[in-house]
């Protein structure tokens, strides 16, 4: 270890201090490369310049020496001296005048032709000056040719010049760059100095017990073995921090209560899913929703809900990893709502491990004041590669609301087709609120038999028109979100409304059906008083229908309907008793014109002798009560005739249909709002 942190130590300060090195060296080479240039490209300017001064010397030589001669009658002596006098200046290398007819009369050159040839200048290898010969013409004053004049400058004294300045410059650069060395180095050393002693001030306060306080002296085995000790604190502290960071993820990724996965996390991992474009991609979603869970919070403690909470977690988790496979997630996704992501897996698997669920969930339940036990709700959709993970959710989400409707804890499916169950709720609140602003709802009325094809009444549904031109939606598909979001007491009022404006154009009685979560909003028995009270001739036709849940759920509440709704001179119906039977120990409390059997009771009751025995215990009950008993979902002639035999009045199913189409059928099909 000790060798390793002195290693360690002088290989950052080695590396630090090449760095370091380097760049002043790069700094220097990249000065002295610019100063470089700039003196080669100003003596190419000189250079260039000196040259253009040679030819126009020369040239003025030329012309002055030619103009005298043309102007001159003497005779060879006076040639002579104008040349030597010209060559004399020591600024021409070549002075020539020749004759009209070409022959050199005096001639001047520097070297002489005849002189012994000498050794080249080596500058002039680097420094070519070549100058210009120039020629001018000698002409007497009546025009007539004399002879010509040559004359070259001598490059010699502009070589010399361009040489003498470029070893000055160099010179100047050398002596700027020993300058620069002799700073270069002080500076390392001083740089190398100060970076040793704060190097080892900060090691030495790093390493426990040390002393910060700065020394003038600093050894180096002290540095080294606070080096070691620096490094063993750094490699704890990174440690410590890692181990905080795999904390927090773990924070954000879960749900403080039950350490499942929250949202977020389940969200990454279903678009994961979708994305998946494996050959076996694709599975299923169930969402389930502990309804009770804001009544559990006010009547139990919040610790109790909390520790129940999380042990109900711990047990689904288990049952999850035992039968769900690795790749299953159980998330927390909100307060009341839990979703188990099941990727690549077929419909059965998905369909026995959601049973699984849904009967632990079962048995996880707690007593409640008035229900007996805590409910819950679930909704399973299916998914492949490429759905929409928004509309997927929406469904669920619009699924779950109808689970909720049903009253029971079985799952309901998520519809694929449906377009108007892919909203979320938010929408759900637009769309419905709009509708009752516009009244833009209508009644799709229906014709009721008995068994011998009698007309008893008319069946009311509400339906709700999103947008022009769509297919109208139902109630069994807007109801749920209406419920869940309070506003069943608006859409049951536009339902009365409608229901009294139909007995105003017929004659024959009509059923309208409430919602019984509107019974426990208060205003809505008031209104309904008030909307009966405005039409009482009407209101003899008029039949209103609650589910039997609500005998048991909203006593009180039903006993002031039927006061309100038999006041007025109507009738009150009760349907679904079969998935409510515990209300036949209430039916003697309410004055019912009939009660109705449905669902599942009805398509098992064929082969179900103890149904059929209490399909005919209810019978009987209700015939001693003055009530009739109805049923519908009756799925064949077979299971009509075991209901007649048992004494139901009236009969509804897909196949079985008593009514008389030329004789029931209804004027008006559809009531606008």
């Amino acid at each position: 270890m000790h060798g390793t942190g002195n290693g360690a130590g002088h290989e950052g300060n080695l590396y630090y201090m090449s760095t370091l090195r380097r760049l002043i060296l790069c700094t220097a080479l990249l000065i002295a490369f610019i100063l470089l240039g700039a003196q080669a490209l100003g003596m190419l300017a000189a250079h260039r310049y000196l040259n253009t001064q040679l030819a126009q010397q020369g040239q003025a030589g030329a012309s002055a020496l030619a103009w005298a001669l043309s102007h001159d009658a003497g005779g060879t002596q006076d040639k002579t001296r104008l040349a030597d006098d010209l060559f004399g200046a020591g600024l021409y290398s070549l002075v020539r005048i020749a004759a009209a007819n070409g022959d050199t009369v005096v001639e001047r050159r520097n070297p002489p032709a005849d002189a012994p040839a000498q050794a080249r200048d080596w500058r002039d290898s680097w420094l070519t000056m070549a100058a210009p010969v120039a020629t001018r013409p000698i002409v007497s004053a009546d025009g007539r040719p004399l002879g010509s004049v040559t004359v070259q400058a001598d490059s010699r004294l502009a070589r010399d010049t361009l040489w003498q300045g470029g070893v000055r410059v160099i010179g100047l650069v050398l002596a700027a760059g020993v300058f620069w060395t002799l700073f270069a180095v002080n500076l390392l050393r001083w740089i190398e100095a100060r970076t040793s002693r704060d190097i080892c001030e900060r090691v030495r306060a790093l390493a426990p017990g040390g002393d910060p306080t700065p020394g003038h002296a600093c050894e180096l085995a002290g540095v080294d073995q606070a080096l070691v000790d620096a490094q063993r604190k750094v490699a704890a502290t990174v440690q410590e921090q890692s181990a905080r960071i795999e904390s927090l993820q773990s924070e954000i990724s879960r749900d403080a209560v039950t350490r499942l996965p929250n949202r977020k996390y389940f969200i990454d991992h279903f678009r994961l899913a979708l994305a998946d474009q494996a050959p076996d991609a694709g599975g299923h979603v169930l969402l389930f929703r502990q309804r009770d869970l804001a009544q559990i919070n006010r009547h139990l403690s919040r610790a109790f809900t909390d520790q129940w909470l999380r042990s109900a977690s711990d047990r689904l988790r288990k049952l999850v990893d035992g039968s769900g496979g690795p790749t299953a997630v159980l998330a927390r996704i909100g307060g009341s709502d839990f979703a188990l992501l099941m990727p690549r897996t077929s419909a059965p698997q998905a369909g026995l491990l959601a049973e699984r669920v849904r009967r632990e969930l079962r048995s996880l339940r707690v007593p409640m004041d008035k229900r007996g036990w805590c409910r819950w709700a679930l909704a399973m959709a299916a998914y492949a590669p490429g759905d929409n993970m928004s509309d997927t959710l929406a469904r669920l989400d619009h699924a779950l609301m109808c689970a909720e409707s049903a009253d029971d804890d079985q799952i309901a499916p998520a519809s694929q087709a449906a377009d108007s169950t892919r909203i979320g709720e938010y929408s759900w609140h637009d769309a419905l609120s709009t509708a009752l602003e516009q009244h833009r709802f209508s009644l799709s009325v229906q014709p009721l038999a008995d068994v011998s094809g009698d007309l008893l009444h008319h069946e009311a549904s509400l339906t709700l028109h999103d947008a022009a031109g769509a297919d109208p939606v139902p109630a069994s598909i807007f109801m749920p979100p209406a419920v869940r979001l309070g506003l069943s007491a608006e859409c049951d009022i536009q339902a009365i409304r409608l229901g009294l404006d139909w007995l105003y154009t017929h004659t024959d009685a009509l059923t309208v059906h409430l919602s019984r979560a509107s019974l426990a909003q208060a205003a809505f028995l008031s209104r309904l008083e008030r909307m009966l009270a405005d039409r009482p001739a009407l209101t003899a036709r008029l039949i209103v229908e609650v589910d039997a849940a609500a005998l048991v759920e909203h006593g009180a509440e039903m006993r002031q309907l039927c006061h309100i709704v038999t006041q007025a001179g109507g009738r009150v119906g009760l349907s679904r008793l079969s998935q409510q039977f515990g209300a036949m120990e209430h039916l003697h409390e309410y004055p019912l014109s009939y009660v109705k059997l449905c669902g599942g009771f009805i398509t098992g009751i064929l082969h179900s002798p103890g149904s059929q025995h209490l399909a005919a215990t209810v019978v009987a009950t209700a015939v001693s009560l003055n009530m009739a008993v109805y049923a519908e979902d009756v799925p064949d002639a077979a299971t009509r005739d075991i209901l007649e035999k048992i004494g139901i009045r009236a009969i509804r199913g897909a196949v079985v249909n008593f009514a008389r189409a030329h004789d029931l059928a209804p004027d008006q099909q559809w009531v606008p709002s």
